[in-house]
């Protein structure tokens, strides 16, 4: 598996917007950059051996200070390494925490017969109450794309619930053609997902991004 820091220098790459975010192993580096970017701050473990980071102590959300930032980096580093003492850590990212909004999935799977298919669903609080997702086989066109946001039992989710403004669909779209258009590049990968997406009257945001590559020629 891909490092969650590669993971989202690859979907950046790709045009799908990720958070502003930097990796470091030394504390006062971490406290420049969170100084730029502006807090709150979450901090996250990078390590390719763990997969659900937040299960393990490995995300600390919601920093919104200096010196809570100080504190909070040297006891994720400890506290982390001594619970899972197998785990390589190759840093630290330091990211910019986003504003909460409606959430969604995207990601892909790559099949032997039929090769990569696309996944959007509702997330966030809605994934459990619908368990709501459609897939559809790469490339996807503006259409492909639009059918499958549109073809949710929830998709009136996306236009606006709870006071939450309608989301910008046309950047849902954008994401889901710069991931087709990702899956069909890269034949080593095997899986991607981001999640969640956060969803915003404008824009888009893969908070979570993780990327599965082949083992070995001929994995799928």
């Amino acid at each position: 598996m891909m490092r969650a820091d590669e993971a989202k220098q690859v979907c950046s790459l790709h045009n799908i917007p990720v958070p502003i975010s930097h990796s470091t192993l030394d504390v006062q580096e971490a406290v420049l950059q969170a100084n730029e970017m502006g807090y709150p701050i979450v901090l996250k473990v990078i390590s390719s051996q763990i997969v659900h980071k937040s299960d393990v102590g490995g995300v600390i959300l919601n920093i919104g200070d200096e010196r809570e930032l100080e504190i909070t980096f040297e006891k994720l580093v400890s506290k982390f390494a001594a619970k899972n003492s197998s785990a390589k850590v190759f840093g630290i990212l330091v990211e910019k925490m986003m504003q909460p909004s409606t959430e969604v999935i995207i990601g892909a799977i790559r099949d032997r017969q039929f090769g990569p298919s696309i996944m959007f669903g509702i997330g966030g609080v809605f994934t459990e109450i619908f368990n709501d997702v459609a897939f559809r086989v790469a490339p996807l066109d503006m259409i492909d794309a639009l059918n499958l946001v549109r073809g949710l039992r929830g998709y009136k989710i996306l236009e606006g619930v709870r006071g939450k403004p309608a989301a910008d669909l046309d950047s849902i779209i954008n994401v889901l053609l710069s991931v087709s258009g990702l899956m069909m590049e890269h034949e080593f990968i095997s899986q991607l997902d981001l999640n969640p997406v956060i969803v915003y009257a404008e824009g888009v945001c893969a908070v979570d991004c993780r990327i599965v590559l082949r083992s070995k020629e001929g994995d799928i």
